[in-house]
């Protein structure tokens, strides 16, 4: 309810300073400080949300999240074999780049691309502009930070290929029979492997995946390498929103709605989360060789073309 009169002058001065002092406040903080905040701020909005049962299949998605691959659980041999891909683009890595863009910001990833996948091609590779979307590029020197955190390996570790099969056979079933986007869920349509380390903050707020930049790949998988976490969904209008347990070891998938109408953030148990993301193909890209549909960009930016919505978008992907 509204307020039947004006406040009075002297209390409507104090309740402005008020707030100034509290931005302010915020502004003057210890970066630590204010993620910390905004993580238990972000814990408590959530709590009244519904949440996704683990590995339930009688549960059914929502029709405003078809697509989410629910959280699976990966059998010992195939993620031992993962989690050795994590740590080989890890190793090989000489640079890293920050999630959002920002040389303060702690958390990092790098994108390794492997044998005889279409990442690995070097026109692939070439045509990627990974830049965060929705801020200025400083003259093209964050892409080219990007690109120096780009790993090509020469040979994967043993049993990559048949780990990443898996997932992608096991995560075909939350898609339709008759969707174009199997197609793309195989391992030789993958284009990169991108470790993303959290290096203490927990919370990676809600965002969308920019198809043409850093958020790259019509079909998402993400894997807990290292410790576990909330997955946080929201549609793009904010009207729905639910949670779903994603515990080390297991992994999940993003694609059709869920990938391209919808925001996802993780809120970490703890700050040492590792995750790899799977990435597999490429928005408006030619697939010619392939014979594959072509999913346009604005299929995923037509649900983010106002500065209200876009706002989701700042952040940058894991």
């Amino acid at each position: 309810m509204g307020r039947s009169k004006p406040l009075p002058k002297r209390r409507r001065i104090d309740e402005e300073e008020a707030e100034r002092a509290a931005i302010q406040a915020l502004l003057d903080a210890p970066s630590e400080q204010v993620e910390a905040a905004a993580a238990e701020a972000t814990r408590k909005s959530c709590e009244a949300w519904p949440s996704l049962s683990l590995e339930s299949t009688a549960e059914k998605v929502p029709d405003w999240l078809k697509g989410l691959g629910k959280t699976k659980r990966i059998p010992p041999p195939h993620f031992e074999a993962l989690r050795s891909l994590h740590e080989l683009i890890k190793e090989q890595a000489t640079t890293w780049t920050s999630w959002s863009g920002s040389r303060e910001d702690p958390r990092k990833r790098a994108f390794g691309f492997v044998p005889d996948t279409l990442g690995y091609e070097e026109k692939t590779r070439a045509s990627l502009d990974i830049s965060t979307p929705w801020k200025d590029d400083d003259d093209g020197k964050e892409k080219q930070r990007n690109n120096r955190a780009m790993v090509v390996l020469e040979k994967p570790p043993v049993g990559v290929l048949d780990a990443i099969e898996y997932l992608c056979q096991e995560f075909s079933t939350d898609l339709d029979d008759d969707a174009p986007l199997k197609k793309y869920l195989k391992y030789s349509n993958l284009i990169a492997a991108q470790p993303n380390l959290h290096c203490g903050r927990k919370l990676l707020p809600t965002h969308v995946d920019h198809p043409l930049k850093d958020g790259f790949g019509i079909i998402i998988i993400t894997i807990a390498i290292k410790g576990s976490g909330t997955l946080l969904l929201r549609d793009s209008a904010a009207k729905n929103g639910t949670t779903m347990e994603v515990a080390q070891g297991h992994a999940y998938m993003l694609a059709d709605k869920a990938r391209d109408a919808c925001a996802h953030g993780v809120l970490a148990t703890g700050g040492e989360r590792e995750s790899l993301n799977l990435r597999f193909g490429l928005h408006d890209y030619s697939y010619l060789h392939l014979n594959l549909p072509l999913v346009p960009a604005h299929q995923v930016l037509q649900y983010w073309e106002d500065d209200t919505n876009a706002a989701d978008g700042k952040q940058t992907s894991t």
